[in-house]
């Protein structure tokens, strides 16, 4: 009965540390990001806030938690427990799985030469490097395990952080982004190789003396080049097989937890070879990343992703001894290892690039790219933490406490330093390359759109005519310009550039598109007259001003600040219905609420070509989501004479209520409007709007109406 209350004592301490994780994860990932600093720095110098040498081992009340939350394992060894490292084991598992899914093979096959050669650069370089200055200042031989660690940590390149400098910069599809790109995930690739046969040579070391049995050696690195590379052809070859099996279990969320857990057995078989698990994981992930089901995968596997990861990164902090950090030798190593790391890369990636057609500022730019370590050191460095070798006869980890502090400064000042050297970069007006050279294999389809409300319209009806015929696409979010669509062997990439559509895909594929872009316009051609009907003026919008009140104590708004005294005018100058829009759109430019005032007069006069807002009773509500603006905003205007309606056809308009909110953003703005509607419902408040009073009582008008409420 012990033993069970103290199995249930220990998972209850458990969930309790995971809860702690989960929350300081997100507050420093969310402060990092506020700073322009990438969240896995955060959620790391989370793990070393709350870690056992810092606020977790600081004991507080009594029984379980008397020597703190994160305590020091009475037993040594790890300074976090079994199980909570086994659950940050999981983060770098689905960590290196969505890595491999995110893997262009397309693009990686694409810039393979340059990638390879660049990327082979940079690890001889950043090997060489790190094992060297490891000899140097530990005073070992070149294949003592600590040296071999260091160079292996410095080779990683993060393709995260690049890839998100790039995306800032508009800049991943220009030679040196797709360059950057490829060679960083060939530089992952060698370096995991590296660690397989590193773990090898670790396990046949004879003792202390640090000798090895080099035939045992060649075999091993034999044997982990053959399994990554036969697993991974295997893999690929038999992806969409494995892909069409998955899909008999569906939806899409029961097949990416199949998907997931192909990864973990994976990852365990490659463990049991004698390689590391994130080796199987990162396999896994690229042999599936060529099919149709990569983009499920990923969307439905994001929240175990978002859970596991910063647990994984948080840990990784943890096992960061602040102590060691307070040692100047300790500093001194880690500045010096983080200068060499930087060096090596640029050194090492800029002068293969020379070679490559690419000039001195293109070569400069993939040298400033390769530079951040980020997730993947973190990995390697976690692995180091856990191995041990034999030192005077005893079990002794080979990246100890202080090697640990080295590897977590080389890091940190790899990944500050990176993003602010390559947007210098890529800030540098001129090509990076001597030559440009065309992708014959390429073909660019360009559509043109009158607007982007129209855009939007029209990539909401492709996306799904799409999907009805099978494929399925990327992720997208209004930060992100492209969109990948994938139907088993068939590929094609869409950009959004302003209000036009860039088809990038092989020629064979180009028929399909146009195609898809046909029908998607006969349909849209199809609806646009019942839509027209629906949006009548003198249909819709008067049922909107006229209808039954809705209830109003649900969302409070605050009217005060919405409706500003100084953006109540009582006697609009304008003659026209245009007009009047713009003398309003001026109205708030003066009162200093406004971005951009003229994406904010484009939008709401775009909105108004639609269907124009007048309505009965001398009444107009122009509106638009714009991204001129940062909050819901609004203009009223008071006409004495009136203002001719669009095409002449109506009474004049004599009160106008403007209404502007960002394009993207959540609020109360279809709230507000209806809010405008019941007021203007009522024909008193009509008649007394349309006496042209004080500014006063044309606002007390419309506050009036939710005091009521």
């Amino acid at each position: 009965m012990h033993e069970e209350m103290s199995v249930v004592a220990q998972i209850s301490i458990l969930a309790i540390q995971i809860g702690v994780i989960i929350f300081a994860a997100r507050f420093c990932g969310k402060a990092a990001q506020r700073f322009h600093i990438p969240p896995v720095l955060g959620e790391l110098l989370a793990g070393v806030i709350i870690g056992p040498y810092l606020l977790g081992g600081i004991g507080f009340g009594a029984g379980h938690f008397a020597q703190g939350l994160f305590a020091l394992p009475a037993s040594g060894g790890l300074p976090v427990s079994t199980p909570l490292y086994g659950i940050a084991t999981l983060g770098s598992i689905i960590l290196l799985f969505m890595s491999g899914l995110e893997t262009d093979l397309r693009l990686f096959f694409r810039y393979s030469v340059a990638g390879t050669v660049i990327g082979l650069g940079g690890v001889i370089f950043s090997f060489g490097f790190g094992a060297g200055l490891g000899m140097l200042m530990l005073d070992v031989g070149f294949m003592d395990p600590r040296c071999l660690f260091l160079g292996i940590l410095s080779t990683a390149t993060s393709v995260g952080i690049t890839a998100r400098i790039l995306s800032e910069k508009k800049s991943i599809d220009s030679p040196e982004g797709t360059t950057i790109l490829a060679a960083a995930v060939i530089d992952d690739v060698l370096g995991i190789i590296c660690l397989a046969v590193v773990m090898g040579i670790v396990a046949v070391s004879t003792g202390d003396g640090g000798g090895v049995d080099w035939t045992r050696i060649e075999i091993i690195a034999v044997k982990s080049v053959g399994i990554w590379l036969g697993v991974t052809a295997l893999g690929l070859v038999t992806a969409h097989h494995i892909a069409k099996f998955l899909k008999l279990f569906r939806p899409s969320a029961v097949y990416s937890i199949l998907a997931f857990g192909l990864a973990l057995l994976l990852a365990g078989l490659f463990e049991q070879a004698g390689l590391a698990m994130i080796v199987g994981a990162y396999v896994m992930g690229l042999s599936l990343s060529k099919t149709d089901i990569a983009f499920s995968l990923q969307r439905s596997l994001r929240g175990i992703y978002d859970f596991l990861v910063p647990v994984f990164f948080v840990v990784m902090g943890m096992l960061v001894d602040v102590r060691v950090l307070g040692d100047m030798d300790v500093l001194t190593f880690g500045l010096l290892y983080s200068a060499l790391a930087i060096i090596s890369k640029i050194i090492g990636c800029a002068l293969p690039a020379l070679f490559l057609n690419f000039n001195m500022l293109g070569a400069l730019r993939i040298g400033a790219g390769m530079i951040p370590r980020g997730e993947v050191a973190l990995i390697i460095a976690g692995i180091g933490a856990t191995t041990t070798m034999m030192v005077g006869g005893q079990p002794t980890p080979i990246i100890d406490p202080k090697l640990f502090g080295v590897a977590i400064i080389m890091t940190l000042m790899t990944t500050i330093v990176a993003p602010p050297m390559l947007s210098m970069m890529l800030g540098i007006p001129g090509k990076g390359v001597k030559k440009d050279v065309a992708d014959a294999t390429l073909v660019f389809t360009h559509f043109t759109l009158p607007s982007e409300v129209v855009r939007d319209f029209v990539l909401r009806t492709l996306m799904e005519n799409l999907r009805l015929e099978g494929f399925r696409h990327s992720e997208f979010t209004r930060d992100e310009n492209i969109i990948n669509f994938r139907k088993e062997n068939v590929t094609f990439t869409l950009l959004i550039d302003n209000n036009g559509f860039d088809f990038e895909s092989s020629s064979d594929n180009v028929r399909l598109i146009r195609t898809a872009m046909y029908e998607t316009f006969v349909e849209l051609h199809k609806n646009m007259e019942e839509l027209k009907r629906m949006a009548c003026p003198v249909g819709m919008s008067e049922g909107i001003i006229n209808g039954s009140e809705a209830p109003r104590k649900r969302v409070p708004l605050d009217l005060d600040k919405i409706i500003s005294h100084d953006c109540v005018v009582n006697d609009l100058k304008a003659t026209t219905h245009e007009a009047a829009i713009c003398e309003l759109v001026q109205v708030l430019a003066r009162s200093g609420r406004l971005l951009d005032i003229e994406l904010c007069q484009r939008d709401v006069l775009a909105r108004e070509a639609v269907v124009h807002t007048c309505i009965a009773g001398g009444i107009a509500l122009p509106h638009a989501r714009t991204n001129g603006v940062s909050e819901l905003v609004t203009a009223i205007g008071i006409s004495r004479n009136g203002c001719d309606t669009p095409g002449d056809n109506g009474p004049k308009t004599r009160i106008f209520v403007l209404s502007l909110c960002p394009k993207f953003a959540e609020g109360p703005y279809l709230q507000f409007v209806a809010h405008v509607a019941s007021v203007l419902g009522n024909e008193k408040n009509v008649q007394a709007l349309s006496a042209s009073p004080e500014i006063e009582d044309i606002r007390a008008v419309f506050l009036s109406k939710l005091k009521k409420g």
